[in-house]
């Protein structure tokens, strides 16, 4: 069995969000995620296009799909490109959530916060996304962002992207939702497109599926979709 491909960091994007975070200004999305798809080799396969509705204001939730050679940037690129390639240009194209505040760290009896906190929600402003804490870090930022969230919803007229598992999944495995996603969904009251991220021959795939309602099982729904490889 070969081993599976290694995709390279793209960090030259990544430090090339510096004058966004320093402004506080936001990089263009569609251009952003292009540039790091455009990097894998073999590139993406994209299957079911069809499934995605006509309108796009619905939630993309899809699994967790990382391993080592594999960020989620990755995967959430190649769904923001899918996004792009159905809909033509939208700013942005998908308003994800994703974590950007974590643990606190210990050493004996002191604890400090994870200096990540302070810029990864400035990266997350960048990329147009909503920043949510690692499950039970930090309940009263998640809590902010999520209001935000709600706030802004009637005006967010494209897929809200979520990986329902958090941070807690892995390739190869599709894991339970994190408390509170089913309430999330229901509270948005879009419809739930999902799609299955995994690897075929090397190939990274994404599989959508039809859309459920946001009352149903998301990762049931996933898992449902028949998985690459």
């Amino acid at each position: 069995m070969s081993e599976p491909v290694s995709y390279p960091v793209p960090w030259d994007l990544v430090f090339g969000l510096s004058g966004h975070i320093r402004r506080g200004t936001r990089r263009d999305l569609a251009d952003f995620t292009a540039r790091v798809v455009a990097r894998m080799n073999p590139p993406p396969r994209i299957e079911g296009l069809e499934h995605l509705p006509a309108d796009p204001r619905f939630v993309l939730a899809a699994n967790h799909y990382q391993r080592k050679g594999l960020w989620i940037l990755h995967p959430a690129s190649v769904l923001t490109q899918a996004v792009v390639q159905r809909y033509g240009p939208l700013e942005p194209p998908v308003r994800w959530l994703v974590t950007a505040n974590w643990p606190r760290w210990r050493l004996g009896p002191l604890s400090f916060r994870s200096p990540g906190d302070l810029l990864l929600p400035r990266v997350a402003h960048a990329l147009w996304a909503y920043p949510v804490s690692f499950h039970g870090a930090d309940p009263a930022f998640t809590a902010r962002s999520l209001r935000r969230l709600l706030r802004e919803l009637p005006a967010i007229g494209c897929p809200i992207g979520i990986f329902p598992e958090g941070v807690a999944g892995v390739a190869g495995r599709i894991g339970p939702a994190l408390p509170g996603v089913d309430r999330l969904l229901k509270r948005i009251a879009r419809p739930v497109v999902p799609a299955r991220i995994g690897e075929e021959a090397g190939r990274l795939v994404v599989r959508f599926g039809p859309p459920v309602d946001p009352e149903a099982d998301v990762m049931q729904a996933i898992a449902a979709l028949p998985c690459p490889g």
